[in-house]
Parts: structure tokens; sequence; C-alpha cells
């Protein structure tokens, strides 16, 4: 263990191999439901340093899981007698590319500060979802997140022009293009998105960025029961293309307010909720929706509605479905999704 420990060290860095309590934050998933013993933590930073990392577990035979964000709640990163490799350190965006609407970034990049650089040059990542804030998009890419905005812009796999990969062999295989339309041979980048570290582990991505939605507007419907929720996308979907379709339910919405403080919708409680973002870039496109949702209340499947009228209000609405996860992590529940 004490060359292990040393060798990786030559590798990476002494400091970045972590031990003992050292691996505490490292050693449990975001739900506490599952706690696991790694022999070590690794913290590369380049691409060739985990590319040495693997070829020397390789010749030692030992095993090696992936770490981004560890939001996931299935225990994906459980790494019992393993080796932990966090990609954290690897969090550079390299490249915002505006005209050709690309960012190429490292896979330890968290999502929400993809977000904020995708901004500031008036464009969107259009992947998002509750744990945004800490998730990495090495993970996102690894599990193929679908994210809210599913409706719209598809899950990751729609929004991946290329990798850059470490294989298990330890050899790099570089395939960051940047072009929408490649026609060439293999597209292996499908092999390694959602594959979850199984083939190789994901160090950097060339992503699309898309213009923002003009006015992006939240309506959060209480509907009377499951079979409505189904009745009512149908609906609403042939009167508006929608960025994104939510449900939860009544015990959801409960326990948000009681412990994340979020105000009620509004005072009528219903059985389930849906939430409906849409592009509200014209009057028609709302007078059609106030007629499709007065429609669903003539059928009995809406009880009661409310429509965000800023955009503070619709963070909030928001609110209702993405705090949902943190909300009920203290019950260790079974999470439908």
């Amino acid at each position: 263990m004490d060359q292990l420990i040393s060798d990786l060290g030559q590798i990476v860095g002494p400091r970045h191999v972590l031990t003992g309590t050292d691996m505490a934050r490292y050693s449990s998933d975001w739900l506490h439901q599952y706690q696991w013993q790694p022999r070590a933590i690794i913290r590369p930073a380049t691409t060739e340093q985990v590319s040495e990392v693997v070829k020397l577990a390789n010749r030692l035979k030992i095993p090696l899981v992936p770490m981004g964000g560890n939001t996931g709640l299935a225990g994906g990163t459980c790494g019992e007698a393993a080796l932990v490799l966090s990609l954290e350190r690897m969090a550079a965006i390299r490249e915002i590319r505006p005209k050709s609407k690309v960012a190429i970034v490292e896979a330890g990049v968290i999502l929400s500060n993809l977000h904020a650089a995708a901004d500031a040059e008036d464009l969107l990542f259009p992947l998002t979802f509750g744990a945004r804030g800490s998730a990495t998009l090495g993970g996102v890419l690894s599990t193929n997140a679908g994210g809210s905005n599913v409706l719209r812009y598809g899950n990751t796999r729609e929004l991946c022009l290329g990798l850059e990969v470490v294989t298990a062999q330890g050899e790099v295989w570089s395939g960051l293009t940047g072009l929408r339309k490649d026609n060439t041979g293999y597209d292996l980048r499908h092999l390694f998105i959602g594959s979850e570290g199984i083939l190789g582990f994901i160090t950097q991505a060339t992503l699309k960025l898309t213009a923002p939605p003009k006015n992006a507007t939240v309506l959060v419907l209480g509907l009377s029961d499951m079979d409505a929720i189904m009745r009512v996308l149908e609906r609403i979907q042939s009167t508006a293309s929608l960025l994104a379709y939510e449900f939860f339910s009544e015990l959801a919405v409960s326990k948000v307010v009681e412990h994340a403080g979020v105000a009620r919708p509004f005072d009528t409680q219903t059985p389930f909720y849906a939430l409906i973002e849409f592009e509200n870039d014209s009057e028609s496109i709302e007078a059609a929706l106030f007629d499709a949702v007065e429609a669903c209340m003539e059928e009995g499947w809406v009880i009661d509605a409310v429509m965000s009228q800023s955009v503070a209000q619709a963070r909030a609405l928001w609110r209702l479905r993405e705090d949902i996860s943190e909300t009920l992590t203290r019950w260790t529940p079974y999470k439908n999704d």
C-alpha cells in the first residue's frame, strides 16, 4: 500500500492522493444510504495524469471508480476497495465559441458554471436539473442525464458533439470535434455517453450551446388524479411547443413547503401537480394556453392554476420541483422520476 501511494503521488502529486479520514466525503453517496471504504482518492489535474493512473491500476489489477459531483442517488460512485478517481480538479471551461455555439469543457466543470459562462455570451447550455450547482459534466455525460428541458432540447446525448476519453487500457481517445455535420466512420462518443465509466473515463467534451428562450414562463396546474397528467400534457402540447413538463405529488409539495420554506402555488391542495415551462414570445401563445387550460378545467382534469409574472416568480415555482430531492433526503426515499 505504501508503494502504491508513493507511485500515485509521483503521477498526481502527493497532496492529491487522499487516504484515511481525508477520504470521508468521497466515501458515501449524496443520500448517505451507501458507504464504502476506498483504497485511496486520486485527484488528477490532466488527461495525461488520468491515463497514467489507469495504466498503473491495470498493472496492479486494482479497480477504478470515477467520481464527479457525487450527486447520484443510486450508489454509482461506490468504490469499495477501489481507487476513486475524482475529476474535481479538471474544472476548466477551455473555450466558448459564440459563432459556432459550442463549448469545450473539462469533465470536472460544474454544470451551473457552464450555464454562467454561456449566459455571459448570451447563449444557453439547455441541460438543467436540481443538482446543477454541484453535478459535474463528466458525470452528466456518463449518466446521459435527461434534465428538465428534455422535451425541447433532448437529453445529454443530443447536446454532445465530441469527447476526449481515457480508455480502460489507459489510452487517450480524442474525438473533440465541433462539427455538427460529421458523417465519417463510427461515432464512438455514443458508446461512452451513458456508460457510467465502465468503458472509459470522460476527461473533456465539446457541447452544443443554443440561443436562450424568449420570456420563459412557468405555469403550475393542480391536477385531479394520475390519469390527468398525460391528458393535460397531450392537450397543452397540441397548443404550444413546451420547454418542460414536470409532475409531482401533493406529498412532495407538502414536504417542500414545510422543510424548504417554499410557498404553495395556490391555496387549493390537489393530488398531483404539473409544472409547465413555455416560451411566451407572443400574446397569441399565452391566449392559446389559457384556452387549453380552461378546456382542461372543463374536463375536470385541472382544479387550479397559476402562471409566473416575472423571472423571480418563475424561479420560485421551479423550486416546487427542484427542491424535492434535497427535502426528502432525511427519509432515504425511493425516488420516482
